[in-house]
């Protein structure tokens, strides 16, 4: 992999990992018009840490809250809002890590095919588009705090646990799935992004982890290809956080429905004539 292609590939991954458009999806598409013949586990795992860590620059605030809140929770033995903010986390990523564990081989089966991939673009349009009727009234909040945070229930956590664990299927975005999966749920749209984005970071988190106990080989050439690769995701991660927040803030997810059907139209369209 050139470094001009790690570039555009860490843009791509940081941008489409927070808007809800597909990471996976994306860079399944890009690729191909790269040419990259080898999927590189290695670099996966660069760019999505790069990510991660665009997630505690901008959260940094209600992450702090959570645990500050859970060690006074353990000190008084008491359950506050931020420890049980956390213990709805940990339900909603049981069915994400049941899902992941056990669909593993089936998903990564999926990443070769883009017919698969444009379907599931045009399916993660249809989802964003049911939240258009849905009218919350979040607009004055600060959307990366931990200020009036809506109660979260045990069957919300457990559907955007579940929405989080479909994404794993490239085409299927995981901020978008879960985010409207919470609105749809009944969640206000502070809550539903919050928990989206701190949800991610464990699911992030034990990916990684997966796809690197699966490299065979490391070469320290390609030691500099990672960092630019994880520098880009950082970078535009940012930036595709801030944008999808102006979105979610504004209720206007489903503006992204119709680049989603473009896109998942124009991807099976090229699968069938290429």
């Amino acid at each position: 992999m050139e470094i001009f292609q790690s570039i555009i590939l860490g843009i791509v991954q940081g941008l489409t990992e927070f808007l809800p458009v597909s990471s996976s999806g994306h860079l399944v598409v890009f690729q191909k018009l790269l040419a990259l013949k080898e999927h590189s586990l290695i670099f996966d795992i660069a760019v999505h840490l790069g990510t991660l860590l665009s997630i505690f620059t901008l959260y940094h605030k209600p992450i702090t809250t959570i645990f500050s809140s859970f060690f006074k929770s353990l000190k008084s033995r008491s359950l506050n809002e931020g420890s049980y903010f956390l213990m709805m986390m940990v339900v909603a990523s049981v069915p994400t890590a049941i899902i992941g564990f056990s669909l593993k081989d089936l998903f990564e089966q999926l990443f070769s095919s883009l017919l698969w991939v444009g379907v599931f673009f045009i399916v993660t349009g249809i989802v964003l588009k049911l939240t258009q009727k849905k009218s919350m009234s979040s607009e004055s909040m600060s959307f990366t705090d931990f200020k009036d945070i809506q109660k979260i229930s045990f069957k919300q956590a457990l559907l955007i646990g579940l929405a989080q664990g479909a994404a794993i299927a490239p085409g299927i975005s995981r901020a978008g799935s879960t985010i409207a999966m919470g609105i749809l749920s009944g969640l206000d749209r502070k809550t539903a992004a919050l928990f989206s984005f701190l949800i991610s970071v464990p699911a992030i988190l034990g990916a990684s982890l997966l796809q690197f106990k699966d490299v065979t080989s490391w070469d320290g050439d390609f030691l500099t290809v990672l960092l630019i690769g994880g520098a880009s995701s950082y970078v535009s991660g940012l930036f595709g956080l801030w944008f999808l927040l102006k979105f979610v803030k504004k209720g206007r997810l489903e503006v992204f429905s119709y680049y989603l059907w473009l896109l998942g139209l124009g991807v099976v369209i090229f699968h069938f004539f290429s």
